[in-house]
């Protein structure tokens, strides 16, 4: 079972995702804001991690840029309300895997997952 950190200021938000997540058969863990998911990713590091853009604390760009000067390889769904273009060409340019606009669909956010962890699962697999 994957473990995936959902990080985003909305409780809301948090929970409907938690519950989307949970049904698709992976544990789930939460963060408030960007500082908190950095403090729980350097701890105990999650299979994925679903990220807000717009958080108070640190947002998600910022994150995104902790996670590449500290060389942490996680993959990253983003999920967000604000559709310029520059900011999904920066989140992708920092290693953001997937960019889905809020609302989020159900069904394109298991997608986003099926993908991710079915890449991550080859990778392995070939790596041994």
């Amino acid at each position: 079972m994957s473990r995936v950190l959902i990080t985003d200021d909305s409780l809301l938000q948090r929970r409907t995702l938690a519950a989307i997540v949970t049904d698709a058969g992976h544990e789930v863990d939460t963060a408030c804001n960007g500082q908190e998911a950095l403090e729980k990713i350097q701890a105990n590091p999650p299979d994925c991690l679903l990220l807000d853009m717009l958080m108070p604390i640190m947002d998600g760009v910022q994150v995104l840029e902790q996670l590449e000067s500290q060389g942490v390889k996680l993959p990253v769904i983003v999920l967000t309300a604000d559709v310029q273009d520059w900011l999904k060409d920066r989140c992708l340019e920092l290693g953001a895997k997937a960019f889905l606009n809020k609302p989020v669909k159900q069904d394109q956010l298991r997608q986003a997952l099926e993908t991710i962890f079915s890449t991550s699962v080859a990778t392995e697999a070939h790596v041994r």
